[in-house]
């Protein structure tokens, strides 16, 4: 990272603690005087104003919450603006555990959807305030008796009601994160895309001769109406993480259409595990919804983070860029 990217991912974070209506005012405000301050130590000190120059100036000049709180005085809020990630997350995670339990009855055909809602699907959903009043209590608590920046150890109420505290605060490079992230998924993506192509044939290029494979068989309608649906668009992904590595340009871009293109990807899931029997054998094609359940609902997880990324993010004029 470089002392720009330093800055721009610290004004990120503290925008992300604001109203929407103050975010780019303040965070444009901060990063000219931020810069100036980098641009004035380097030239004091003799050096270079690089990443860990920026990253001395931002740690000096105070936490994002405290920073957040000088331009706005946030009133008390159940969940935290920097826990809201990991609260949605964790309930996303015991509504999923819950469903993947107890949809393979309905699968199996031990129930009907109706009765699994009223048993199973909607209970799941007392998660979300059983987290909530875990949260409220967890940031009643840190209000209450805050932490000596100065004395890591915590009182036994912050134990008790336990979430994580960030210390110092650390830059995060999105762009080097996502361009890892492309390199690792290409692979496994050109072997799921070719899995998904034909399992059953893929499997046979796996296993010893003569192996029964005929129960990765697909299901007939949707083998011949989704599945040439599908597999194109897994293809035009794949060609997407490929320009995501290469190029830093070609990601900005095309940024959008990657969004776009992933979120029609998911839907067109969520339509095809309600909608369409995949797998000819019964007990395979159990197993595998409950498997694109779990996938899609960490998907629909990754989306919100993205969108709430795109909403805080400091929209820089391309004059400052």
């Amino acid at each position: 990272m470089d002392a720009q990217a330093v800055i721009d991912s610290y004004i990120n974070t503290v925008a992300a603690k604001l109203p929407r209506r103050l975010r780019n005012d303040v965070g444009l405000e901060l990063r000219t005087l931020l810069m100036e301050e980098v641009k004035a130590a380097a030239t004091a000190e003799g050096r270079e104003a690089d990443d860990k120059l920026a990253l001395e100036v931002v740690r000096s000049f105070g936490q994002p919450d405290a920073v957040a709180a000088h331009y706005h005085k946030r009133g008390f809020q159940i969940i935290e603006p920097e826990h809201a990630p990991m609260f949605l997350g964790l309930c996303a995670a015991f509504v999923a555990l819950q469903w993947a339990l107890s949809l393979p009855a309905v699968f199996a055909s031990h129930m009907t959807v109706g009765e699994w809602w009223h048993i199973w699907g909607l209970s799941a959903l007392s998660w979300v305030v059983v987290l909530m009043a875990w949260f409220g209590l967890a940031t009643w608590v840190r209000r209450r008796w805050p932490l000596d920046p100065q004395h890591p150890s915590r009182r036994w109420t912050h134990s008790l009601f336990w979430l994580p505290v960030s210390w110092d605060w650390q830059p995060i490079d999105r762009e080097a994160a996502e361009r890892r992230a492309a390199v690792n998924a290409f692979p496994i993506g050109v072997v799921l895309t070719i899995f998904f192509t034909a399992p059953a044939w893929f499997l046979n290029l796996l296993t010893p001769a003569g192996t029964n494979t005929s129960w990765a068989a697909y299901d007939a309608d949707f083998r011949g109406q989704l599945l040439p649906v599908l597999i194109p668009l897994m293809v035009v992904r794949l060609g997407l993480f490929v320009a995501t590595g290469i190029s830093k340009a070609w990601r900005t871009r095309l940024e959008t259409v990657r969004f776009g293109l992933w979120v029609g990807f998911v839907g067109l899931l969520y339509w095809t595990l309600f909608r369409w029997e995949i797998f000819a054998v019964p007990a395979v094609n159990m197993i595998f919804r409950v498997w694109l359940l779990v996938f899609l609902i960490v998907n629909t997880i990754q989306i919100g983070v993205w969108v709430r990324r795109a909403l805080v993010r400091v929209r820089v004029p391309e004059m400052l860029a």
